[in-house]
């Protein structure tokens, strides 16, 4: 777990985009979505039908800044997530957030829904990540 910790957070990082999308290709390498923990707190788990459209997730305020998402429906199913604006004012937060992010993308169009799990040294990160989208797909549940 340890080492799991290392990896995520101190491998040097490729691509020093501010905004994510889902191109199927974290960012990060040799990371996979067993790092993350068992801390599984946000989301029913089931299969929910949203409706076709793009939605702009609520900027969600953590300790570091804020997070917020835009979250694509096709077909309804979360199709794309893009991060919008993420806290990169500090060195370290940037490196946590170029890192995390990516995986907690990957897992929420795994999972379809915030119901993610969080990775130990992001937590603040998930929090948002998990605020934002679960605001967007409230918004791709009611339109």
């Amino acid at each position: 777990m340890t080492l799991d910790g290392y990896f995520v957070f101190f491998q040097p990082m490729s691509g020093k985009s501010r905004a994510t999308s889902n191109d199927n290709s974290p960012t990060t390498s040799g990371t996979s979505s067993s790092s993350a923990t068992a801390s599984n707190q946000n989301g029913s788990g089931s299969q929910q039908a949203y409706k076709n459209g793009e939605y702009v997730g609520k900027s969600t305020a953590t300790e570091w800044g804020n997070v917020q998402l835009k979250v694509k429906i096709t077909n309804n199913k979360i199709s794309q997530i893009t991060v919008l604006k993420y806290p990169d004012t500090h060195s370290h937060s940037f490196k946590v957030n170029q890192q995390s992010l990516p995986i907690y993308r990957k897992e929420a169009l795994k999972e379809q829904s915030a119901n993610i799990n969080q990775i130990s040294g992001a937590t603040e990160t998930w929090k948002g990540f998990t605020g934002s989208l679960q605001s967007a797909l409230m918004q791709a549940r009611q339109a």
